[in-house]
C-alpha cells in the first residue's frame, strides 16, 4: 500500500512515519534501507523524505550528520527542519562529527548518540571529509563502528550528494567527465581529503563508508553531465560491474536486492557484467534509465518500470530525427539526447567524445515508458528507458 493510499485508508501521518518498534527491529535480520540521493533535494519533496522517514528502527531520533560541510556546525538546522516538518516536532537532531575536530569520531557521548539514532542523513559538500573523519587513513573509529551496526540493526542510512557518493567503497572523489574520459582514473589514499576546488586536474575515487557494496554511485548525474565519468570508473577500477547515476531531487532507494526510484528525474544503470573489454574500450555495456517508480533487481539485473506508466509514442516528421549534440557531457544534454531518442525510430546514437566516441545502441527489446505530463526539463516525466547497450571507445 503507498503512502497516500494509507492515508485514505484511515492510517495517520504520525503512524506512518513512526519508527519500527523494537520488536521488529530485533526481527530484521538485514541491514537497513538506503536512501541515495543526487543532490538537490528540494523541502518540498514529500516523497523522497516520507520514503527516508518511514524506514526507521527503534524509538531514537532521526540523527543529521554534517560532516561534508564547510561549516558542519551550520549545515544541520536546515535538514533537522525539513525532517521535523514530515515527521513532526522532535523527529531530527543533528550529531556534529567534523574532520576538523578529529576527536568527536572518538567522543563517547557522541558515539552513544549514534547508537540511539532510528536513522541517519549525511548532508552534501565534500564526500571526502566524511571518509577522512569516520575512516581516517583507512582506520575505523567509534563513530564509524556505531553507525554501521546501527545499518546493519535495520535502522536507515540516507544521503544527498556528497552523503550519496560515500555509500560505495571506494567512491568517486571528484573530477569531470572530459578529464575522465582522457585521462582515467585515479585512486587516492585512503583518508584523505581532496581540494573541494580541484574539479579538473584529475578524476580521483577513494575510499568511501561501504554501505552500498554491490554498485558504484555518482550524483547530481543528468544535470551536470556526469555519465562519462561513471562509465570511466566502471571501467577502469575493476572493482563493480554495476554502476547507478543518480540525478537531482531524485532517491535510488536500495531495500536488500530491490532498488527502485523516487524523485523529480531519474537514475541511470550501467551494467559491464556482460561488456566485452579492449584495453580502455568496451562494447556492450547494458544500460537502463529509471524513472519515478521504476524497480530494478540486482539480482537478475532486470528493470521493471512503475505501473500505469504509457508507451512513449515516436515521433513523426524533423521531430523523429536526433542529432548529437556536440558536447554531451553539458548540464542535461544526455538526458535531453535520451529523450528525443526515446520518441524516435533510430537504432544508433553516437556521441564524438576527445578523440574517442560513446555509442547507444536499441536492441530488439528496446521499451520505453513515461508518465504524463512534462518532467525535468521539458523531457517527458518519468521517463524510463531498457533494451540498451553502450559501447565506450577511449584513444
Amino acid at each position: 500500500m503507498t503512502f497516500r493510499a494509507a492515508i485514505a485508508a484511515g492510517a495517520t501521518v504520525a503512524a506512518l512515519c513512526a519508527p519500527a518498534s523494537l520488536a521488529a527491529r530485533q526481527a530484521n535480520a538485514k541491514p537497513g534501507r538506503l536512501v541515495i540521493i543526487g543532490g538537490g533535494l528540494n523541502a518540498n519533496n514529500e516523497a523522497v523524505y516520507r520514503t527516508i522517514l518511514e524506514a526507521r528502527v527503534g524509538s531514537g531520533p532521526f540523527c543529521v550528520i554534517p560532516t561534508a560541510g564547510a561549516t558542519p556546525d551550520s549545515a544541520m538546522a536546515s535538514p533537522v527542519a525539513n525532517f521535523d516538518r514530515y515527521g513532526g516536532p522532535g523527529t531530527a537532531k543533528g550529531v556534529l562529527i567534523s574532520v576538523a575536530r578529529p576527536e568527536t569520531a572518538r567522543d563517547p557521548a557522541v558515539v552513544a548518540q549514534l547508537r540511539s539514532c532510528s536513522g541517519f542523513f549525511f548532508v552534501g559538500g565534500v564526500q571526502s571529509r566524511v571518509t577522512a573523519a569516520f575512516r581516517p587513513q583507512g582506520t575505523s573509529t567509534p563513530a564509524y563502528e556505531a553507525l554501521m551496526q546501527r545499518w546493519r540493526d535495520g535502522a536507515v542510512v540516507s544521503g544527498s550528494s556528497a552523503g550519496a557518493a560515500i555509500m560505495s567503497d571506494p567512491m568517486i572523489a571528484n573530477g569531470t567527465s572530459p578529464i575522465a574520459f582522457t585521462r582515467g582514473v585515479r585512486r587516492l589514499a585512503d583518508g584523505a581529503t581532496q581540494d573541494p576546488d580541484d574539479t579538473t586536474s584529475a578524476f580521483n575515487v577513494s575510499q568511501g563508508l561501504g554501505l552500498f557494496p554491490t554498485a558504484l554511485a555518482d550524483q547530481h548525474f543528468l544535470a551536470r553531465g556526469r555519465f562519462g565519468r561513471l562509465l570511466v570508473a566502471l571501467l577502469d577500477l575493476g572493482t563493480f560491474n554495476l554502476a547507478f547515476g543518480i540525478d537531482e531531487n531524485t532517491a535510488l532507494v536500495v531495500d536488500g536486492q530491490a532498488v527502485r526510484t523516487v524523485g523529480a528525474s531519474g537514475v541511470t544503470i550501467f551494467d559491464a557484467r556482460a561488456a566485452r573489454r579492449n584495453g580502455r574500450s568496451a562494447t556492450g555495456i547494458v544500460m537502463h534509465l529509471m524513472g519515478d517508480g521504476d524497480a530494478f533487481d540486482l539480482t537478475t539485473r532486470a528493470l521493471t518500470p512503475r505501473q500505469g506508466k504509457m508507451p512513449v509514442v515516436l515521433a513523426t516528421g524533423d521531430s523523429a530525427t536526433v542529432v548529437a549534440p556536440s558536447n554531451i557531457f553539458a548540464p542535461w544534454a544526455f538526458l535531453r539526447a535520451l529523450d528525443g531518442w526515446s520518441r524516435s525510430s533510430q537504432t544508433e546514437l553516437a556521441f564524438d567524445v576527445s578523440g574517442g566516441q560513446i555509442v547507444v545502441h536499441k536492441s530488439a527489446a528496446f521499451r520505453a515508458v513515461r508518465a504524463p505530463g512534462p518532467g525535468v526539463q521539458n523531457t517527458a516525466a518519468g521517463l524510463g528507458m531498457t533494451g540498451m547497450t553502450i559501447d565506450v571507445r577511449r584513444p
